[in-house]
């Protein structure tokens, strides 16, 4: 109970301070400190692993720095390294609190300097943890971060995985910090892995209180909400206080939609469920936000009674900041409800404690700008120094370098003469040689190139527009071995899978047809086909893609419309063309199929309402200087192809390819195609030829 208690409270310290309400709240340099105290608090009495000492410690901050003198003394007498570490790190702890950082981070290095040299990695490792909260309390963030992820190292060795857990979190709540949202929930979220992964479901409902914090300070409430239902759902029902902070931060967020009765229903659920022994600070606060509820609801005298509850509180926490802010509150208060002699009295409170809130402010932040100055100051030192050095061993590496390379160059001068002599003995008998094979060279080096550029190409494809949906494909069976799936995460899942199997079919079919078009497979099989109905088939079997797009499809060829082609290259330039068309179309467009008898010649346009071709782009579409390819409007990805094996297809039946594109207004494919004459005229046309044939 006090573990989970003392943990809970720490990390929802910061919670509380960044979520924004219709408060005064504390300056956000005031919450980081504050976390970061009730954090290391909590790490003093909570974990065996994480204790300053295994004696009682005093919770009087000045009997605690006179505890750890006398440790220390003692230690020192006793020539104890270990026993001084402790000393180290109790005055460490009461520095802190007293926010004297400066002091409280030479005690902790101290400690930390003494763990290192009897060889205590684990007790270092602590030292490190806590030192990084007191480098974040004053400011140094770049150094905060840089001892974190060395006490993440000396976790990891350890294999403490209660500590990784530890830095992740306090990692979350540096990065909160700088407005650094991706990470704080990156390292919040491994933290909540590592505590489910132990069971430590105290630790997780902070760590989901965590997150939920996050997702509150990015104005994304429903994820928020999610998140701190999700805390109060894991906490144990004996555990009040993580209880009391969730509804504190439900209550917060409704606060921020402005459904103010839900955030007061939140709010005074979460008062009842506060511990008595809990913090004075953290209780004033609930107590000013269901004052400020009150009032934003019209309830003056409910918000007055509120300030009232939380005024003892305030004075009992030591923070002039809040009690200046529930002072001014009730100074407005009174004001609103004509009680001027009262609102006078908490206005002349609220101002004598404004100075020292600033007074202390201001100090707190000179301190803080001087820590960064020094900070800065030490490591651009340290940077000159770091070059100064490098200067001198990239010096003295190049002279080395020089040396070697004369050697070895004297030498290859040697070896070169004595080459280059053999190789003119042997160069008129090469000369001969080369005559020879330079035309057998010549006639081959063409088509090697080619064939090296279509297995790059093939390889290329394969590797990167293959991998993907076979991945997806994998992902998707291991998850369905395992079981981990629901049933609607199986529909949609299956549901993209096909689409990218889909999509790999066609890409498939291209390859081949690609390929063997470049190993000058000249076959085609020219046979009497009805356009009409191929355009319709294609049609429907890209009707998906279209309809996740709301593209229009229309086939406005006239029936039949008889052509004479290879059936199977005719498909794929439909589907290619018609892909591409859907493929550069945004949203609500239309893609139309047209055709006009030109003589003996039908010309087939697929006409769309897209984005265009850019002028810079036109000379690459059909693939002269090698495959080219962008994105579609939808990000779709291509191969870069298509149009190449179209424009190829299209040649070798006995037609042309062209188009036509305004940027915005949309493109027009055309190709050509010969009329189909009738089947007696090709019967007679196919006896001419074969008589032909036989005559050569």
């Amino acid at each position: 109970m006090t573990t989970r208690f003392s943990l809970f409270r720490a990390h929802i310290q910061l919670a509380l301070a960044l979520l924004v309400g219709g408060l005064v709240m504390p300056t956000e340099a005031t919450a980081v400190r504050a976390a970061n105290h009730a954090i290391y608090t909590s790490f003093a009495v909570a974990e065996e692993e994480f204790l300053l000492t295994n004696r009682p410690v005093p919770l009087n901050l000045e009997a605690r720095l006179r505890y750890g003198q006398r440790l220390l003394q003692e230690a020192i007498k006793s020539r104890s390294l270990s026993k001084q570490a402790v000393g180290h790190r109790v005055m460490a702890s009461a520095y802190q609190e007293l926010r004297q950082y400066n002091q409280s981070v030479l005690h902790f290095q101290t400690a930390l300097r003494l763990h290192q040299q009897l060889r205590n990695t684990r007790n270092a490792t602590v030292d490190m943890l806590h030192l990084g909260g007191v480098l974040l309390s004053r400011g140094d963030t770049a150094q905060a971060r840089t001892t974190y992820q060395g006490a993440l190292r000396g976790f990891t060795q350890t294999q403490s995985a209660a500590g990784a857990a530890h830095v992740y979190g306090r990692l979350g709540t540096l990065y909160g910090h700088q407005h650094d949202w991706a990470q704080a929930l990156t390292s919040q979220s491994r933290a909540l892995h590592e505590w489910q992964q132990l069971r430590d479901y105290a630790h997780v409902a902070v760590s989901l209180n965590a997150i939920g914090t996050v997702y509150f300070q990015q104005r994304q409430y429903s994820r928020a909400l999610f998140y701190l239902r999700k805390a109060m759902g894991v906490a144990s029902a004996t555990d009040s206080l993580p209880l009391s902070e969730s509804q504190a931060g439900i209550g917060r967020v409704y606060q921020a939609l402005g459904n103010q009765i839900m955030a007061l229903t939140s709010f005074n659920q979460a008062e009842q469920l506060f511990p008595r022994t809990g913090a004075a600070l953290q209780h004033a606060q609930l107590w000013q936000a269901i004052a400020a509820t009150h009032n934003s609801l019209g309830n003056r005298a409910a918000a007055e009674r509120a300030l009232r509850q939380g005024l003892p509180l305030a004075r009992r926490s030591g923070s002039k900041t809040q009690l200046s802010a529930m002072y001014q509150a009730l100074a407005a208060g009174y004001r609103t409800t004509g009680e001027y002699k009262l609102s006078l009295e908490a206005m002349t409170r609220f101002a004598q404690l404004q100075d020292s809130v600033f007074a202390e402010e201001r100090s707190a932040q000179v301190a803080e700008l001087r820590t960064r100055y020094e900070t800065e100051k030490k490591e651009r030192e340290i940077q000159l120094l770091i070059k100064d050095r490098q200067i001198q061993e990239a010096n003295l590496r190049q002279q080395t370098v020089m040396r070697n390379a004369l050697a070895a160059g004297a030498l290859l001068l040697l070896v070169i003469i004595g080459v280059l002599y053999r190789g003119r003995r042997q160069q008129k008998r090469i000369n001969r040689l080369l005559e020879r094979k330079n035309a057998a060279i010549n006639r081959q080096k063409e088509e090697l190139g080619r064939l090296n550029r279509t297995k790059d190409t093939l390889f290329s494809v394969i590797s990167h527009d293959l991998r993907s949906p076979l991945s997806s494909l994998y992902s998707l069976l291991n998850l369905l071995n395992m079981g981990a799936l629901s049933p609607e995460r199986l529909a949609l899942h299956s549901a993209r899978l096909t689409r990218g199997l889909n999509s790999t079919l066609l890409l498939l079919d291209n390859l081949l047809n690609w390929s063997a078009a470049q190993m000058k497979d000249d076959t085609i099989r020219p046979e009497r086909l009805r356009l009409d109905a191929l355009v319709e088939e294609a049609l429907a079997l890209l009707l998906g893609d279209a309809e996740r797009k709301s593209i229009l499809l229309l086939n406005q060829l006239q029936v039949p419309t008889l052509v004479r082609a290879d059936v199977n290259m005719t498909r794929l330039i439909l589907r290619n063309l018609l892909g591409n068309a859907i493929k550069f179309t945004p949203e609500g467009g239309t893609v139309t199929v047209l055709g006009a008898l030109q003589g003996a010649t039908w010309v087939i346009s697929v006409q769309d309402t897209g984005i265009g071709i850019q002028v810079a782009d036109r000379d690459k579409v059909f693939g002269k200087a090698g495959p080219f390819s962008t994105l579609g409007t939808a990000h779709e990805k291509g191969t870069g192809l298509g149009l190449q094996l179209c424009q190829d297809f299209v040649v070798r039946n006995g037609g042309q390819l062209t188009f036509i594109s305004q940027v915005g207004q949309g493109t027009t494919f055309r190709f050509s195609l010969p009329v189909a004459t009738t089947p007696a005229a090709e019967a007679h046309q196919d006896s001419f030829a074969t008589a032909a044939a036989a005559a050569e």
